[in-house]
């Protein structure tokens, strides 16, 4: 009775600190053939949902809902999810990156539902001004964007950008291969200059 009690304990922290599919159901039927009760009571199929650039894995295995980001972006995805209302495990993919499946939590809590969506980028060069000697250089954190002017002339220059109202956003002189501070992009059409 004694090495019942110690695997069903090993089993119970296994389970706990999140293993395979194939080991899960493995110890629940072990469990079950050995005259205990079923732990493994609840499951979902695991379904796939795509995005631009991402997809979204979720289904529920021995209790626990669960889910996995495939990332193919430049972008880190971010997956907030909820069951039965409540907050519950967020999960985050780096650029490129394909994450385990993770726990997200107890699906006694109710249903899943999650919003996926990009959550940072580092800045990188979105349009080219060669004529003009500048760029506009895009980066997202915490899922806003913002934007600022680079300026690639050899000498000072002085740049802007503005909103569709024309309202100055940032402005100032620029040094040969600086920036200007970052601003949120606008959500319309903008206008930029160096001179």
């Amino acid at each position: 009775m004694t090495v019942i009690r110690i695997i069903l304990s090993i089993s119970c922290f296994i389970i706990l600190a999140g293993c395979s599919d194939t080991f899960l159901r493995a110890m629940d039927e072990f469990n079950a053939g050995m005259g205990g009760q079923r732990t493994c009571t609840r499951e979902a199929p695991y379904e796939t949902d795509s995005y631009k650039g991402y997809s979204y894995k979720t289904g529920g295995l021995c209790n626990i809902w669960q889910g996995q980001i495939i990332n193919r972006s430049n972008y880190t995805v971010r997956c907030t999810n909820t069951i039965g209302g409540r907050r519950a495990n967020t999960i985050i993919a780096s650029p490129r990156q394909t994450t385990e499946l993770k726990q997200i939590g107890h699906m006694s809590g109710g249903s899943l539902n999650y919003t996926c969506n990009n959550w940072a980028r580092s800045a990188y060069v979105w349009k080219k001004y060669p004529k003009r000697n500048y760029q506009i250089i895009l980066k997202m954190s915490s899922g806003k964007q913002y934007m600022t002017i680079r300026n690639t002339a050899n000498s000072n220059k002085r740049c802007y950008l503005k909103n569709s109202n024309k309202q100055i956003l940032v402005e100032g002189r620029v040094n040969s291969g600086q920036m200007l501070q970052w601003v949120p992009t606008p959500n319309n059409n903008f206008y930029s200059n160096c001179v």
